[in-house]
């Protein structure tokens, strides 16, 4: 299966487990990306403790099968993250990964992925009311080609963007130009309106959750707003579609089980074909390359008859095994190169 774009959904679920796994559950099959802000968070167990007699809390974020989770991990309860990024396991093959080492921070979330040739980049932030986030990617933010789009809870309100409000931040100049240094611009939803509802029905509702794409992407522009799923959440999720380069995310193999029939029907294919092969008259070059030719057709064919195609699904066989372990054992025993 060929990939050539990425639906992503985004939303603070103001720390709501119950949102969170019915976020999950119900886009499984639908969301290939999903970026939460102020993610829930559950005490594990507590692990011994040189200064807390009771021992130092151990917390984690939600997760679920079809769904691999990506957050910061940090023991103190004051620095536990706020953001937290969901890859769908069937886009395994494209490698996601957290970049600690471009951004390590409790309220962002850099990933880097593969499509095709190139490493691209998806951006989580959440930027608090201090906008500690916003002044952190200032300061340290690298250059990120190929940066597809960056999201989240800004906390920004400000008359650009927010048409209700007759303000202007003072912090969007700084917003704006940590997007120009990505290649980003701020992308209008295909229907505006708030993205957030006031707690006081006083106040008016506002448009703090923003997303900023490349202007060259298909998806500029293009994504919408879902306030029929906030559920508890004061938060609208925003679902955004952005197009990237061709990518292969084929979870599926070919195989023939060791000592199998079909392995034994192989290697008799292969046996036979190639005894049968004459190479009693190569005079030239292409002589060669058509007897070469054919024992690759030999091969082809004898893999192509008997080998079953199988597709990875989180219920596979995994490759370590018992041999592997004490393999790794014994080279952490002796620490000499040659059992590594």
């Amino acid at each position: 299966m060929i990939k050539k774009t990425l639906k992503i959904f985004s939303q603070n679920v103001r720390k709501n487990k119950t949102l969170m796994n019915t976020i999950l559950e119900n886009s499984k099959n639908s969301i290939d990306i999903t970026l939460v802000q102020e993610p829930p968070k559950s005490l594990i167990r507590h692990v011994p403790s040189h200064t807390d007699p009771t021992g130092d809390p151990i917390y984690s974020t939600p997760n679920h099968p079809d769904w691999t989770l990506f957050i910061r991990q940090d023991p103190a309860q004051e620095n536990y993250t706020r953001v937290a990024t969901y890859i769908n396991k069937k886009l395994q093959k494209m490698r996601f990964t957290l970049r600690l080492d471009i951004i390590n921070h409790q309220d962002v979330n850099v990933l880097a992925f593969h499509s095709g040739q190139h490493i691209n980049y998806v951006i989580n932030v959440y930027s608090d009311d201090n906008q500690s986030a916003l002044h952190f990617l200032n300061r340290n933010i690298v250059n990120l080609n190929n940066t597809v789009v960056m999201t989240d809870d800004f906390n920004i309100r400000d008359n650009d963007w927010d048409p209700n409000y007759p303000h202007h931040s003072v912090h969007t100049k700084d917003l704006l130009t940590l997007a120009k240094s990505l290649g980003l611009d701020l992308s209008p939803p295909t229907n505006p309106g708030p993205t957030r509802f006031a707690d006081n029905p006083r106040d008016t509702n506002s448009v703090i959750d923003l997303a900023f794409i490349n202007p060259n992407n298909s998806g500029f522009s293009q994504h919408s707003l879902h306030p029929e799923l906030h559920r508890p959440s004061d938060h609208i999720p925003l679902i955004i579609e952005v197009s990237i380069n061709e990518a292969n995310i084929d979870n599926s193999f070919w195989s023939i089980s060791k000592d199998s029939k079909e392995e034994k029907n192989f290697t008799k294919a292969i046996t036979d074909g190639t005894l049968a092969l004459d190479t009693s008259n190569i005079t030239s070059e292409e002589d060669l390359e058509a007897v070469v030719q054919r024992l690759a057709s030999i091969f082809n064919e004898a893999w192509y008859s008997q080998a079953k195609k199988k597709c990875i699904t989180k219920h596979s066989k995994e490759w370590w095994n018992q041999m592997c372990t004490e393999s790794l054992n014994k080279y952490r025993n002796t620490g000499d190169i040659e059992h590594w």
